[in-house]
This record gives C-alpha cells, sequence and structure tokens, in this order.
C-alpha cells in the first residue's frame, strides 16, 4: 500500500478526521477575523488624506469590532478543544502534534491582545 493513498485514508480514526476538520474550521474562522479586521480598525491618516481633508476614523468600529472579538474567541475554543483532542488522542507516544494548531492558538491570543492592547 502507497503512502497516501484511498486505502491508508479509509483507515483512519473517526478522532483524526474530526481534528482535521476542526483545524480547518478554526483557520477558515481566522481568515473571516481578519476581513472583519479589515473593516474594524482605525483608519490610519496619510499625507493625502491630509492635503484633500478627508475625514478618517481614528477608533474602531463598534460593531465590527464586536465581531472581531467574538470571531477570535470562536476560533480560539475550536482551537483549544483541537488540541485538547490531539493531546488526547496521541498522549502514549507524542509522535502526532499538529503545530498548526499552536501557531493558531498564539495567534488568536495576538489578535485578542492588539484588539484590547492596542499595540
Amino acid at each position: 500500500m502507497r503512502v497516501g493513498s484511498i486505502d491508508e485514508l479509509k483507515k483512519l480514526s473517526f478522532w483524526s478526521r474530526v481534528l482535521g476538520w476542526l483545524s480547518i474550521i478554526g483557520w477558515c474562522i481566522f481568515v473571516a477575523a481578519l476581513i472583519v479586521y479589515h473593516y474594524a480598525r482605525p483608519e490610519h491618516e496619510t499625507l493625502l488624506t491630509e492635503i484633500f481633508g478627508v475625514d478618517v476614523r481614528t477608533h474602531w468600529h463598534i460593531t465590527l469590532g464586536d465581531l472581531f472579538i467574538i470571531l477570535l474567541l470562536f476560533g480560539l475554543l475550536t482551537s483549544l478543544i483541537t488540541f485538547t483532542i490531539n493531546l488526547m488522542l496521541f498522549s502514549r507516544h507524542r509522535q502526532h502534534i499538529w503545530i498548526n494548531n499552536l501557531i493558531l492558538i498564539f495567534t488568536l491570543l495576538g489578535g485578542i491582545a492588539l484588539y484590547l492592547f492596542g499595540f
């Protein structure tokens, strides 16, 4: 049997598939949060906005800011569930820790810190 064959995919356990789908869902939530962040963040003044007298928003759009935080928290919850399942599933050998979930957890925490503390 070849590595990565269809037969090998059929033998994956239920929890391995759940891990994969939760990881994909977590990253999709993160991408949605990035899109909301783009529209919710304060706008920056540039030379052109000063020359033409264009008003810029210097505060967070409150509704989109709340949606941004909700998406980040929901993504963080999904990633923590995925990480917990991963630890329980592969607790004996520790041969299969999904690094992408750790990266996602730290990135989501950074996004929450960005919103709350305004770095």
